[in-house]
């Protein structure tokens, strides 16, 4: 860590709250201002200003701790949140002087910043570094093909095929965002199936439990012919990048050039992160400084 040149350097609270002109409440100074050394977790619900918090926390962190800007890690969930919180950054930081020779702090999606571990590590684990990623109609049209294509007995998934195009994304995104193998899938349907049979009598939820599992394989077998055609054709998609990107994260080499090239690491909208994502974030940065900032409330699973 190397302190820049500052042209205005933050002294105290107050003068944070003069520089950026914001009258930041108590508990927000808190959060801004927290010992980067320790993790904090900061719940905040919607219209609390998170985004204002997390970008006075980047000017305290350089302009009164001293970090380089560059060494700082920021992940928000969609597009639209990383660009309006790099950009509040950035003017932030303008606000207290040229930083034109420290870089900026690296502000990213967490499938993106998953993208990028892919495209930098990949091929540790036999990806190709530089694999498209699917727009929402490919994905879409290469699944229709998966499901035309198909030669086995498909009896218990829908007859509609646009409905078991729709089945089969889903699971296959949800298999890969919680890191389930297909194949661990089908071994618990079997054993619920097993248990079903051995009863003697079967009440009609029994029966509908059973009918869900072998939909349930099906579409198994039809995601693991869809993964096949996405390695074929050289693409992926998000959850792809997040479940490779956890696997990435658990390799030494990974984590210890992650952990050399940013000292501290905001997370925002964390109570949106799958299962892949936390690992992810786990195996890279635990006992790291952190904060992480969400609201329970609105968390999407």
């Amino acid at each position: 860590m190397t302190a820049p040149a500052k042209i205005n350097l933050i002294r105290d609270t107050e003068h944070l709250k003069k520089v950026l002109d914001i009258p930041f409440s108590t508990e927000q100074l808190a959060a801004i201002t927290a010992d980067p050394a320790i993790p904090q977790a900061i719940i905040a619900g919607a219209g609390a200003g998170k985004t204002a918090v997390m970008a006075a926390r980047v000017v305290w962190l350089v302009g009164h701790l001293g970090f380089d800007p560059d060494r700082i890690l920021g992940l928000t969930f969609t597009a639209k949140a990383a660009a309006e919180l790099a950009g509040r950054v950035r003017n932030s930081l303008d606000l207290i002087g040229d930083f034109t020779d420290y870089g900026e702090p690296t502000v990213s999606t967490y499938h993106a910043f998953a993208g990028t571990l892919i495209a930098e590590h990949g091929l540790r684990l036999g990806i190709e570094p530089d694999l498209r990623v699917l727009a929402d109609a490919t994905r879409f049209q290469l699944a229709a093909r998966v499901v035309r294509d198909h030669r086995g007995s498909l009896r218990y998934v829908s007859g509609w095929v646009p409905t078991v195009i729709g089945d089969l994304l889903a699971l296959d995104g949800q298999l890969a965002e919680h890191l389930v193998a297909p194949d661990t899938v089908r071994e618990f349907d079997q054993a619920q199936l097993d248990e079903v049979e051995a009863l003697a009598k079967k009440l009609k939820w029994n029966t509908e439990l059973a009918d869900a599992c072998r939909k349930r394989d099906e579409l198994t077998v039809l995601v693991q012919e869809y993964r096949e055609a996405k390695v074929a054709a050289e693409v992926m998609d998000f959850s792809d990048q997040m479940a490779w990107g956890a696997q990435l994260a658990e390799l030494a080499p990974v984590r210890e050039s992650l952990q050399e090239r940013f000292d501290v690491v905001l997370l925002d909208e964390y109570q949106d992160t799958s299962i892949a994502q936390r690992d992810l974030l786990q195996s890279l940065f635990a006992g790291r400084p952190i904060s992480a900032v969400g609201d329970p409330a609105q968390g999407i699973y």
